[in-house]
């Protein structure tokens, strides 16, 4: 099968109907895109503020993580593979100094997922928008921040052209899970020893992957302080205002949403046992 890049088939974020309607053989995206359909659990699928690291995400997948994903997308035509696994993504790119959570307030900021929600409730009014529009809407001045990756990827589209500081910190997005999606007819026509075959292939690619980003991010430091932009740590203030306000967030759509409580507990029972067992994973 020839690759692809996102758009070229269906439009960016919603290559599920792709291959939901067999326009699309195979496929990856992130779950988040989803909430329209799916409601605030996809949203856990490909990360959780404060949640899990990277290692963690890519184990608790495998475990569990993709049955529950199964039942949520009963009624598309998917079959799920181990998905592939990414670093931390940057805090936020930012044409201002932000020294505190008040700092936050009146910013407009490109993001996506849960985030977008604690920006909105701490004064920041929240945009999504794709890498291009980010970029050149940042040059016009009509955004003041933006999340889109890490260091990395962020450095590969000259975003330190658009903003005078970079905050990490791996509270905001510890990690980030996208699927590997086929579309069920297809993968139906395989035998099984390709399906296997398939599926242990797509679960290295997917650690590989990490390591690939992870190196990648690395290497960029150094880029991005030549290019008058050095990465600074995010204000543990922020970090801390953000994570309190994530665990009422998530709390009230446990509360809300049976299947976003029984994803979540998962998830926290998983942290729970992993970290009962190793100080870092």
């Amino acid at each position: 099968m020839p690759p692809h890049a996102g758009g070229e088939i269906v439009p960016s974020m919603v290559e599920l109907d792709g291959i939901h309607d067999g326009v699309l053989d195979y496929a990856t995206t992130c779950t988040m895109y989803w909430m329209d359909r799916f409601g605030p659990a996809c949203n856990l699928f490909t990360y959780q503020i404060a949640g899990l690291t990277p290692t963690e995400q890519f184990f608790w997948m495998q475990e569990e993580g993709l049955d529950l994903l199964e039942e949520m997308t009963a009624d598309y035509n998917v079959v799920w593979g181990p998905g592939f696994q990414t670093v931390p993504e940057a805090f936020l790119g930012s044409k201002k100094a932000i020294t505190g959570p008040a700092d936050i307030k009146g910013l407009t900021i490109r993001t996506a997922g849960d985030d977008g929600k604690i920006f909105t409730d701490m004064g920041a009014s929240v945009v999504t928008l794709s890498t291009e529009e980010t970029y050149e809407s940042l040059m016009r001045g009509v955004l003041d921040a933006y999340q889109l990756s890490s260091p990395g990827y962020d450095y590969s589209i000259a975003m330190y052209e658009v903003v005078d500081h970079l905050y990490v910190g791996s509270s905001r997005q510890p990690q980030e899970w996208q699927p590997q999606m086929w579309n069920r007819d297809t993968w139906n026509e395989f035998p099984d020893d390709l399906k296997k075959i398939y599926y242990e292939m797509g679960a290295a690619a997917g650690i590989n992957y990490y390591r690939f980003m992870v190196m990648t991010d690395l290497a960029s430091v150094p880029l991005w302080e030549s290019q008058g932009v050095p990465l600074e740590f995010i204000p543990q203030s922020v970090s801390d205002e953000v994570v309190r306000r994530a665990d009422i967030l998530y709390a009230e759509r446990a509360a809300a949403d049976p299947f976003f409580d029984k994803t979540y507990k998962s998830i926290q029972n998983f942290k729970k046992v992993v970290r009962g067992t190793w100080e870092r994973m």
